[in-house]
Order: C-alpha cells, then structure tokens, then sequence
C-alpha cells in the first residue's frame, strides 16, 4: 500500500518516542537541512532516526527543510534520514558531545516506492561526493576525518595526501596529483575560485604552502577531485578542492576556545535572528612557532602567522538566501645570519648561513552570495567576490668578509581579483537536470620581480608590470538517470583577455549500477589552466632591449581519461579501483632545452622566451580501500602505481619531477569509550613515498666555481631516496553538563624522516653536500567547547 508523507511522518515520530533513554546521561544536540537532490529545494516531513540498536529517538523536517533533534545522549550514533517517495540514507558515527552541536546539510533523491522497501539497504553517505555530478575521482572531505586522521594537523590539504595518488611533502602541504605539478590545482570557496589559501603560500612550492589558512571549524564537508571533474570547474589541470563554509548554528550559541604550541583558536556561532533562521560563524587563528621552540630549539622564531574567516547566512521570503562569507590572513617570517659567530669555522658552512631574508603575506577574499530557489524545480546561486594577494620577500647575502650585504632576490608579487558568478540549475523532469553558469573574473596585477644575475652584481628585473585583463569561463552540464544508468555529459569554455586565447572543453562522466553493492564509471575531460600572470608579462632581452615575448602563449592543456570500479564491501568497506591516463599538450618550454612548466616548482624568475610546444603523460592505477568507522575501528589504505613523463624544447623524453613511480598509505585508527561520556582516539598513519627526480650536479665544474651548477644535459635522471613517513595523532574528549574539553597531541614525521631537497656546496670541507632537512613537528593543544 501507498501511505502518503505526512502520515508515515507521524508514524514514525510514534516509533522513535516509544523507545527509552538512560536517564541522567550527557546529552547533545543535531540540527541541520535536508533538500531534494537534484533541485535542493527543502523537503517537509523527512525523518531523522537514531537507529543504534540500544536507542529510538527521532523528529522531522519542517517546510524549510530543517530539523533539531535534542537530548541525544553524548557518542557517536548512526543516523537514517527517509522519507516516502525518496531513496533513504544513513550516516554512520556521528559525533555527539555536550559543547558542540553537529550540522547536517543531507540531500535525497527522488525515488517512488512503497513503504515496506524504506528500509532495504539505504546508502550510506560516506562514499558520496558532495558534488552529485562526479562520477569518477572524487572524494567527500569530512573535516571531522582532519582532526582525527593521523597526518592530517586539522588541514585539509595534509588529510587529502592519504588519498590514492596524491603525494605531499612535510615541510609544506602542496599536493601533487598522479605526477602533477603542485600548481594545477584549482582552490574554490563557495563556488568561487579562489587563490591558494595557504599560509606562506607559493614560497616553497607553486600551490602549496605552511598550513591552511581555513579552520576545520569553518568547513562543511567539501569534495576533493582528482581527475576528469565536472563542466562547472575549469582553470585547472591537475585536481580541484572545493571547499564550502558551513553555516553557524541558528538555534543557539556556541564557542571554541584552542590553545597549542603553535598559537591559539576562537571561534563562535550562533542565531542572528531566529524565526528567520539568521546565523553567524567566524574563527580567528593566531600563531607563532615561539612556544615550539622550548622543545624544539631549531624551529626559526621568525615565524607568525594569523587568519580570520566567517560567514553570515541570511534567509529572507522573498528575495532567497544571502550570505556574506570572507578569509584573510597575514603571515610574517624572517631569518638572517648569527653574527656572534659568522667568523668561526664550525659555525659557517653554507651560502644559507650568510642569508638574510624578510617576507610577509597578505591573502583576502570576501564575497556576497544569493541562492534562489526556483518553485521546487531548482536554484539560482549569484556571487560577487572580490579578492587581493600579497606576497613581499627581500633577500640578501653577505659577502665572505662578513662586511657587505648584497641583494639577491626582491619578489614584490600583487594581484587583486573581482568576481561575478551565477550559477542555474534546474531540473527539466525527473530524469534529465541541468546546471549551467558563467564566471567573469577581472585580474588586476602590479609585478616587480627581481634577481641578481651573479652574486654581487645589480639586481635585474625579469617582470615590471602594472595592469589587469579578464578570465572568462561558462559551463553547462546535464545529468541524465536512466535507472541503473546515469550519463553526465557537459561542456566548459574559457576565454582569456590578456592574448585572445580560448579552449572549448567537452567533459563526460558515466556511472552503471550493477547491482546495489557494484559499479562502474567513466570520466573523460579535456581541462586547460593559465600560467602565472607574471611569466605571461615578464621581460625577454633582445638585443639592448627588453620584449614582453610570452604575452601570446596558449592555455597548457591536458586530457584526462578514468575508469573506475566501486564495491562496497558489506555494510563499513568500500573498494575503489581507478586506472586513468592523462595526456598534457601545449605546455610552455623553451625551445631547445629541458626546461618545461610542467616542473615548476617555485622559481619566481623567468625570462626567457617560451613556447607551447611541450608535452607530456600520467599513466597509472590508483587503488583505495576504506573501513569507515564501526565498532570504534576504522582504517584507510592506499596504493598508488604510475609513470610520469614530459618531453620539453629540445624534444627528449624525461621523468618529471614529480615521477615518484609509486605511493602507499595506510592509517589505521581506534576509539574507545570512557565512563560512558569521554572518547579516547589513536591514529596511526605510514606512508611510503617513492623518490622524487632531480638535475644531477657537475661535480667538478660545481668545485671550481664553489657553487651549485647542475649537469641540464642529463636532466631529471637522478633519483632521491625513497621515503617512509609516520605520524601519530592521539585525542582524549571530555564531556561535561555545560562543555566539553579536548585534549590533542599530534606528531607529523614521528620517525624523522628526511626530506631531500638537492645539493649544497660545503665552504668548510670544500664538497659537494646533500641537501636535506629533517622535520618533526609535534603540536599539544587544549580546546575547550562551550
């Protein structure tokens, strides 16, 4: 029989308050959303369930889709969210304490069947990106994993680098996907693209950086690709992280208070009004490495850091949802020579010993958003963003008298961005939904990039301009479901102002249903990504002269090509296998030498001209299998197999740099309830990391000249050692009546293993030294939530 929504509402609410509860236990609170999930416009009478066995509670949704759902004794519960007419789902452990009040923004889709099917095998959420969309090489980003996973230090970046092709370095969280330059990653905050949020950001490594500049308090969970994403995402060639803020608590008021060894944390939420359902969140982070030094003396007391983020929802009758969100950051470093003992022989040994370097970062973006539902058949979200990045680094030298300071390097990079995006998506019938947009973004740019030529000599300018241009991309993809079919075709376009480039870009993803427990997708793109503004811009010499000769160069390309099969295994393990192959083309090199964009790491400083006439290839498997968390176990592994390869100017096939053949991870972690109340956590994670290629040194030309000078006709052909990393993260929460304390201790590199990072030439024993750096990090931190 068919029993219409609202009577099996009110059965169920009937079930759930029949069922006990211990009495006098800790109790929390959940609230969120639940929207249809083609449309997202609010579903009424969906109901939310606690289904643990020893426990019945449960509410429903009201006509905005909204729940609460009060006195939830504190620990993790599964939840089921089902209504009639809809696919039901769970999600598994959620998090339950008495000073923090989780959020659930769920979507369900439409599904006409009878009431005796509700409970047949609903879908747990875990494996699901939020991007519904994706079909291949994507993964849901839980920022509840980030705090708990071993590794990942509370930062998404780090978390993502115990997903399946993906490698990271310990001394900044700059990603490299299946070989790709860090530098192709694409960063979006709330639909718009944003420059990489990162504290120290694009010094050690193009796309990467220190530490995120975005608390896990902030971030709803967010979907990570790696590969062949979706039509709504252009301007990069590697993988994309699209983040979204989550929006503050409505209903009542809560803070967070942290204090660590690397700062302190506070951030608060709350109602602004509300009936309307009018809410804050804001966190502001400060730091400063000074209270890791009392342990670990060699870490440089120059280093600060600070970063503030909100977001503002506000929902209105008529006119839809507004919200004004914003990030910004400034970060502060600096070094420079010991003086008390520059003369002496057991102190000086290296060109770094003699450097003095000062540097700040300033990063802002705010933006206002407007989601119109359109009468249950879809959305219109419109956003005007306007953004600034600063990056200011002077550095000098002294001379071997240790009298005179000469500059080396002066990097005055500034970029400023204003955005207008809008976004429709909307659903033709129930088969076929459509999401199309378009994003105008006006770049505006004040470069001057500076380096000595030789040591002691003038600075010389590789970039000195002032100006602005314009990005242009639009997109339309539809998704059509044919049952156990669905078929995802789309198309992206960019356009540049600066040199008249274009790129028309089909996207294509597939997904078959085998049966509920298998299938298997497809994914093909074709995705294209400026360079830096600066190297567009930078000076050529010609003759006595200087010439802007790489104003013209193409957009570097890349196709991209995934199968993948997925099983879940049971009810809590979920198997992936994806093999992929990516061809790259149109890449900027320089005609008869090695050199290619595809390498690039950090270099500030070119000046010679470029053409789009490099290649190159990823070719490989990446394979993951996930226990979700059960019974307080759960565990992550990953192995990664591929071959990376470019051919630059002079034509010769070589490693990238990024080659590292092969990439293993498994994390293991274990929860254990204490007194009923507290949770006790260890995680473990190690990962094994195949070398990276380097430019091999000429030795005897690097002797005589008593500097680096590294052998370019055998380029890349020299391998780092492998590496083995392990980190440690272990957690004790308490709850009480009014808050609940955690306490935090995190060890990234618990083995110490070193980081290789080239050569050096030893002053003191006139060699040839290999450059590495070992780098353990341990971070003890208290928060308080209340």
């Amino acid at each position: 029989m068919i029993i219409n929504k609202k009577s099996f509402s009110l059965i169920a609410i009937w079930i759930c308050i029949s069922g006990t509860i211990q009495g006098q236990q800790l109790t929390g609170t959940l609230y969120g959303t639940v929207v249809e999930y083609a449309t997202e416009s609010p579903l009424e009478y969906v109901t939310i369930a606690i289904i643990d066995s020893t426990l019945a509670l449960g509410t429903v949704t009201d006509e905005e889709g909204r729940f609460e759902l009060k006195k939830i004794p504190v620990g993790r519960h599964n939840i089921r969210i089902s209504m009639v007419g809809f696919e039901a789902q769970i999600l598994n452990n959620v998090l339950i304490s008495s000073g923090a009040n989780p959020s659930l923004n769920i979507k369900l889709k439409e599904r006409p069947f009878e009431l005796d099917e509700i409970t047949v095998q609903p879908k747990p959420l875990k494996e699901m990106p939020v991007n519904r969309i994706a079909t291949v090489s994507a993964k849901r980003l839980s920022m509840e994993e980030a705090n708990r996973f071993a590794g990942g230090f509370d930062d998404p970046a780090r978390l993502v680098s115990s997903f399946a092709g993906v490698a990271s370095n310990i001394g900044s969280n700059e990603i490299i996907i299946r070989g790709n330059s860090p530098k192709g990653i694409l960063w979006r905050m709330e639909g718009v693209n944003i420059s990489n949020p990162n504290h120290f950001a694009d010094i050690n490594g193009f796309g990467g950086g220190g530490i995120t500049a975005l608390s896990s308090k902030m971030l709803a969970s967010s979907d990570f690709f790696t590969g062949a994403f979706p039509a709504e995402y252009g301007n990069a060639m590697s993988g994309v992280f699209d983040l979204s803020m989550r929006e503050g608590n409505s209903n009542e008021y809560e803070h967070s208070f942290l204090a660590g060894f690397m700062g302190f944390d506070f951030a608060s939420e709350g109602p602004i009004n509300e009936e309307s359902g009018a809410s804050y969140l804001f966190n502001y982070r400060y730091s400063t490495f000074g209270l890791l030094s009392v342990i670990l003396p060699n870490i440089d007391l120059g280093i600060q850091y600070q970063d503030l983020a909100f977001n503002i929802n506000l929902p209105t009758d008529k006119t839809g949802t507004f919200s004004i969100w914003g990030l910004g950051l400034m970060d502060e470093s600096g070094t420079s020579p010991d003086d008390d003992t520059l003369g002496s022989d057991y102190k000086w040994q290296y060109y770094e010993d003699l450097t003095t370097e000062d540097s700040d970062f300033k990063t802002g973006i705010v933006g206002v958003s407007n989601k119109l539902l359109l009468n249950g058949k879809g959305y219109l979200k419109t956003t005007i963003s306007g953004s600034v990045n600063e990056i200011n680094l002077m550095g000098s030298r002294l001379d071997s008298t240790f009298t005179t300071n000469y500059p080396v390097e002066n990097i005055q990079f500034n970029e400023g961005s204003i955005q207008f995006s809008s976004t429709l998506n909307y659903a033709l019938n129930s088969r076929h939904a459509n999401r199309t947009g378009f994003v105008y973004n006006n770049l505006s740019y004040d470069y001057l990039l500076q380096e000595a030529p030789e040591f002691g000599e003038p600075l010389a300018t590789f970039a000195d301009d002032e100006g602005s241009s314009y990005l242009l991309q639009a997109f339309s993809q539809s998704s059509f479901n044919f049952g156990n079919l669905e078929f995802n075709p789309g198309l992206h376009y960019m356009y540049f102002g600066l040199n008249g480039e274009q790129s028309v870009e089909p996207r294509l993803g597939a997904t078959y249903q085998i049966n509920p427990r298998n299938k298997i997708s497809i994914g093909y793109g074709i995705h294209s990504q400026l360079e830096k503004l600066s190297f567009y811009l930078s000076d050529v010499p010609v003759d006595n002269r200087t010439e802007q000769l790489n104003k013209d160069l193409k957009l570097s390309k890349s196709q991209h090509f995934v199968l993948a099969y997925d099983r879940l295994i049971g009810e809590h393990t979920h198997l992936v296998i994806e093999p992929y192959y990516q061809y790259l083309y149109d890449i900027p090199v320089i005609d008869g030498s090695y050199f290619s964009m595809l390498n690039l790491k950090n270099d500030f400083f070119i000046n010679e001209e470029l053409v789009s006439d490099g290649t190159g290839s990823n070719l490989g498997v990446d394979i993951t299998l996930e226990r979700f968390l059960h019974k307080g176990w759960y565990y992550l592994a990953t192995f990664s197999i591929f071959n990376s390869e470019y051919i630059g100017g002079d034509g010769v096939e070589r490693n990238t740099q990024f080659n590292r053949k092969q990439i293993s991870n498994f994390l293991i972690g274990k929860e254990w309830m204490v007194k009923n109340r507290n949770i006790f956590s260890a995680s473990v994670k190690y990962t094994y990391l195949g070398g990276s290629f380097m430019n091999p040194v000429d030795e005897a030309a690097s002797l005589e000249a008593k500097e680096i000078i590294e052998d370019y006709s055998n380029a890349f052909s020299e391998r780092t050692p492998n590496s083995n990393i392990a980190s440690l993260t272990f957690t004790y929460r308490v709850n009480k009546e009014k808050y609940s304390s955690h306490w935090s201790l995190q060890i990234l590199n618990t083995l110490g293993a070193k980081e290789y990072l080239g050569y050096q030439y030893n002053f003191r024993d006139h060699s040839i030294d290999q450059n590495d750096d070992t780098i353990v990090v341990p971070n003890f931190s208290y928060r308080i939530d209340f």
